[in-house]
């Protein structure tokens, strides 16, 4: 089934043990199971497991398989093909051509469609640091530490719970998403934490960050290009190799000054903080510039963290700091940087907002070129009702990916208020949790 010599091999390993296993074969057993889901192949895996189930226990840490074995059932059903699981992994090929086209026609050429591309997105996607496979015992994350054997991707995390195959969402594998890569390469520490990884602020003085080695010689700049190298060569059939989440210029100065100095500095020292600003955008330039490089396009274009398809290289770049602030510093003192960004980028970049902090989004709408604007509504800020007024303006002026992480209840409602054209919606599987669901979505909000 897995379309190479691999699943010979497991079944002759497998003939040799089946009378008695030993410890050792128990351990092979495992891994062969493991392999198979890493690889998207869940058909083989389900075969070991219905084969060996009976004596061989599988460790509980390991929380996908039972999910696993009911989604390789589930397509094998569905499917009604003997098509490998090599050929269909998350998305059938099928639906996976049809979303690309649903992209195509009503996110980029803004076409009049039926609906918009609609993704359910996995809600742990979204804490990454999850995707731990076993408790990690350092007080601090290290390059050295990021290694498959120590984290899943992405694919294989969404593939263990995945309940919707027929929406939009793209699957996708980045770098592990838990580490701040930009604050990292720039010099700060990464102290371990259960919820969420941030680097430790150490330029005590804005006048530091002059002599400040960015990048810095720490081992992580190479770490992101071997990650990246990795997931090309291992990428399934249905899965893009996205850019990580690399923060912005002003999140990267935050980090390395501590909230406190960062904004003190923009009224102490605004010259100074631009300088660096400078020397923080050439280096997302030089990281980004490293990822298609070595990232070939796929299908006829690339995917990104937000479960969308692209006809060239894309990204959403971010300054979630300055946001906290006046959209007049937005304006004065980050505006050229990110002007100068996109027009590096290229015309298939967002810029990301949260619902918590979007005012300078009029400003963002400024830049010559951007593809659109990425808004993530939270619980802890205005309701989607409320921010129609704002959606509608950016999609009268460009594109807009609406992340719908709270107040689910009002989408169906607001989605009448919205174009269709030139607009994606991404909802949570929190709130989405079967194909029924889905199709009741919508039906209710684009009949």
């Amino acid at each position: 089934m897995g379309g190479d010599g691999t699943v010979t091999l497991l079944v002759q390993r497998r003939r040799a043990r089946v009378q008695s296993p030993s410890t050792d074969g128990r351990s092979q057993y495992r891994q062969d199971v493991r392999t198979h889901l890493a690889f998207g192949r869940f058909l083989d895996a389900l075969q070991i497991v219905g084969k060996i189930s009976h004596f061989v226990s599988l460790p509980s840490t390991y929380i996908g398989i039972e999910q696993a074995v009911r989604l390789a059932r589930h397509r094998w059903s569905r499917s009604g093909r003997q098509a490998s699981a090599r050929t269909v992994g998350i998305k059938h090929p099928d639906q996976f051509a049809e979303s690309i086209e649903r992209f195509r026609r009503g996110l980029w050429n803004r076409e009049s469609v039926d609906r918009p591309p609609v993704g359910v997105s996995p809600d742990r996607s979204w804490l990454p640091v999850k995707y731990l496979k076993a408790d990690f015992a350092k007080e601090e994350v290290r390059p050295e530490d990021v290694t498959r054997s120590l984290v899943r991707t992405d694919y294989e995390d969404a593939s263990f719970g995945r309940r919707v195959f027929s929406d939009d969402w793209l699957p996708y594998n980045a770098p592990w998403r838990a580490v701040p890569w930009f604050e990292a390469i720039s010099g700060c520490h990464v102290p371990y934490a259960s919820g969420s990884l941030s680097g430790t602020h150490f330029v005590e003085r804005v006048e530091d960050l002059a002599a400040l080695p960015i990048p810095a010689d720490n081992g992580w700049l190479e770490c992101l290009r071997n990650q990246t190298v990795e997931l090309v060569a291992t990428c399934p059939s249905d899965c893009f190799v996205s850019p990580s989440i690399l923060r912005g210029h002003s999140d990267v100065i935050a980090a390395l000054r501590g909230l406190n100095g960062f904004f003190l500095d923009l009224y102490d020292a605004p010259g100074l903080v631009a300088a660096a600003l400078e020397r923080v955008g050439t280096l997302t330039r030089g990281v980004l510039d490293m990822h298609f490089d070595l990232v070939p396009p796929k299908l006829g274009g690339y995917g990104y963290i937000y479960g969308y398809w692209a006809p060239g290289p894309t990204v959403a770049i971010q300054e979630d700091m300055i946001g906290l602030a006046s959209p007049d510093l937005f304006r004065d003192l980050f505006l050229e940087h990110e002007v100068r960004l996109v027009e590096h980028l290229g015309p298939y970049t967002f810029f990301h907002v949260h619902s918590t902090g979007y005012a300078h989004y009029r400003h963002v709408l400024e830049i010559p070129g951007l593809a659109g604007v990425q808004l993530t509504v939270e619980a802890n800020g205005p309701s989607l009702r409320s921010l129609v007024p704002v959606m509608q303006e950016i999609l009268e002026r460009t594109r807009l990916i609406l992340f719908v992480d709270a107040y689910f209840d009002e989408l169906s409602d607001v989605a009448g208020q919205l174009p269709r054209d030139g607009l994606y919606v991404m909802v949570s599987d929190k709130f989405v949790e079967s194909e029924a669901a889905f199709r009741e979505l919508l039906a209710r909000a684009w009949h």
